[in-house]
């Protein structure tokens, strides 16, 4: 299992470098184009939203399995033994639920873009394969935080997760 979990990491590391680079070059060519050739990229800003939706997304199954969420430092560094494993219990119930909810949310969306045929604005790009790649890593993440889930209420990760509270 870990070594599956290591190959999706990569997987979406890459997704992730791959998007931030061609949002750099597609800026740096829209300025270059905008201001010495009087000419902007066209549909340079409708890529850039697409890769900048693809980039959170991907991102967020990687934030799930790190436990990587916000939290109070003032409230939860304060919390010991069965008290901080009962937050991160709480915490990933809610995480989960939430992650749920997005995927539902996305896979919705993704149907109704699909059924009418929505695109983009100058470049007539599909929008549902954007929706559908953000659904499926939006149900990556809660089924990520449903194992974390499911380990923290059977007892597993205790010593990393006091060790991780110690360090932090």
């Amino acid at each position: 299992m870990a070594r599956l979990w290591s190959g999706i990491e990569r997987g979406l590391e890459l997704v992730i470098c791959l998007s931030l680079i061609a949002m750099v070059a597609l800026t740096v060519l829209d300025v270059v184009g905008r201001y010495f050739f009087n000419a902007p990229l066209s549909g340079g800003y409708e890529i850039s939203e697409i890769l900048m939706g693809l980039t959170v997304f991907a991102a967020l199954p990687l934030a799930s399995r790190a436990e990587s969420h916000l939290a109070i430092g003032l409230l939860t560094d304060r919390l010991t033994g069965n008290a901080r494993r009962w937050h991160r219990i709480v915490i990933l119930v809610i995480s989960t639920a939430g992650l749920g909810f997005i995927g539902w949310r996305m896979t919705v969306q993704a149907g109704i873009m699909y059924s009418s045929m929505a695109s983009t604005g100058s470049l007539r790009l599909p929008l549902w394969p954007v929706a559908g790649a953000m659904a499926i890593l939006g149900w990556l993440s809660c089924l990520v935080t449903a194992v974390l889930l499911a380990r923290a209420l059977a007892g597993l990760d205790r010593d990393l997760h006091a060790a991780k509270g110690s360090l932090e």
